[in-house]
């Protein structure tokens, strides 16, 4: 069978079409690695906060992901490292998971005219789904932005700003009736949920951003204002770029100076899978504990945390406050406790024990009185009486009694009883 010269030709645009098309796919999923390889490092972790109350024991709550973002499981003590005053390393003696911690995130969303379509409605439905992974304990914020912001947190726009809430239903409700309309107000709504997180106690908190485009107009608000307060504050700053509109470079920047880490979705339909990612990221907190070898402190403590994972190292350096208080009083406690070890160890001398004298029951007339009655009303008492006289009467009786012998008082004559004149001399009286 022969082939005609036009449909050579054509079999021949239909090749060339066919590898243009593989071509542009092969550059785009090289342009998606790259970009995702130079926008977030292949280890990071954030520290979240530091508690020195129990101290020499310290504990540190933390979160750790890889290169996509995605948190970091299984880690052990082993994978940590610490530094405390560039002195000797320290390794950690726990680490274990925590994913029931209270976590408050303000969710700062693009509604500008080019989320129109097709891009709100996916980001909704991530929104939704990121919010169907918080727990009751848990808040949330939102800050849907497009033209005309207010950054001061306490004046909020109806229907689109929403400050901190447990009633998760109420943020539902909001990001369900969101339309897509206006500029992109990006500085000004970043400034206003990060003033909002602030005023949270420190830990368990982020803002979490969506964006497609660059902050219009360009004279509206300034990108340097939440950058600094996200620093100085200690608030995370964690990003989805949708598309490849966006402001790449200061979101980079905002996200890594901030601890937090940017997601780029290529396409809206990725959304509410790269929202989940995040969340399963900031509900999965390790909690690191270690024991302080600190023996002299300032004011501010430089400590240095490495994460070692996979044959790749990641450091973060973070000045821990007020540690010079706890360590006086741990040195002061530690003092007290050794003088009062030496004070009970010192030999005691014993006193020889006298033993007890016995106790004499004292009893009162009054009781005495009952008591004697109730004695001589016993007959046997009586018996043994009656018995012990006759017997002494019995033998007085039976006792013979001796003859008196009298003398004569004049003669001294031996007179017998019943006389009474002395025969010889006559005399009556007698002796």
């Amino acid at each position: 069978m022969q082939i005609s010269h036009n449909q050579a030709k054509l079999g021949m645009r239909g090749n060339m079409k066919q590898n243009c098309k593989l071509s542009n796919i092969a550059v785009f999923l090289l342009v998606l690695v790259i970009t995702t390889a130079a926008t977030n490092p292949p280890l990071g972790f954030l520290i979240e906060s530091i508690n020195s109350d129990a101290f020499p024991l310290m504990e540190v709550r933390l979160s750790a992901w890889d290169s996509s973002g995605k948190a970091l499981e299984g880690l052990s003590p082993t994978d940590f490292q610490i530094v405390e005053d560039k002195g000797d390393p320290l390794q950690p003696d726990s680490l274990r998971l925590d994913d029931d911690s209270p976590l408050a995130v303000a969710l700062v969303l693009d509604v500008s005219g080019s989320m129109q379509g097709q891009a709100l409605k996916d980001a909704q439905v991530a929104a939704a789904r990121f919010l169907d992974r918080l727990g009751t304990e848990d808040q949330a914020a939102l800050v849907a932005f497009s033209s005309d912001v207010d950054p001061e947190p306490a004046n909020l726009k109806a229907e689109k700003e929403y400050s901190f809430t447990h009633e998760l239903k109420i943020i539902y409700d909001a990001v369900e009736g969101l339309e897509a309309e206006g500029s992109t107000e990006l500085y000004n709504a970043l400034q206003k949920a990060i003033a909002m997180t602030s005023q949270l106690p420190e830990g368990h908190r982020a803002v979490l951003l969506l964006s497609d485009g660059m902050n219009d107009p360009e004279s509206v608000g300034d990108p340097e204002i939440p950058l600094q307060m996200a620093k100085e504050m200690n608030v995370p700053v964690f990003v989805i770029g949708l598309g490849y509109n966006y402001d790449k470079d200061y979101l980079d920047k905002l996200a890594s100076e901030t601890g937090g880490l940017i997601r780029i979705a290529p396409r809206s339909s990725e959304l509410a899978q790269t929202f989940d990612d995040i969340a399963n990221l900031l509900k999965s907190q390790y909690v690191l504990t270690y024991e302080s070898g600190l023996t002299s402190a300032g004011n501010q403590v430089e400590t240095e945390f490495t994460l070692n994972n996979a044959g790749i190292s990641v450091s973060r350096t973070i000045q821990v406050e007020g540690l010079d208080e706890k360590l006086s009083a741990y040195n002061t406690q530690q003092t007290q406790q050794a003088a009062a070890n030496v004070s009970t160890s010192a030999p005691t001398v014993t006193e020889p024990t006298v033993p007890p004298a016995p106790l004499v029951e004292e009893v009162s007339p009054a009781e005495e009185e009952p008591q004697l009655q109730q004695l001589l009303g016993q007959p046997w008492l009586w018996l043994g009486a009656v018995g012990l006289l006759a017997v002494l009467s019995f033998f007085l009786f039976r006792r013979k009694r001796k003859p008196v012998v009298y003398h004569c008082a004049r003669c001294g004559y031996k007179m017998a009883d019943g006389v009474n004149t002395c025969p010889e001399c006559g005399e009556t009286r007698k002796m």
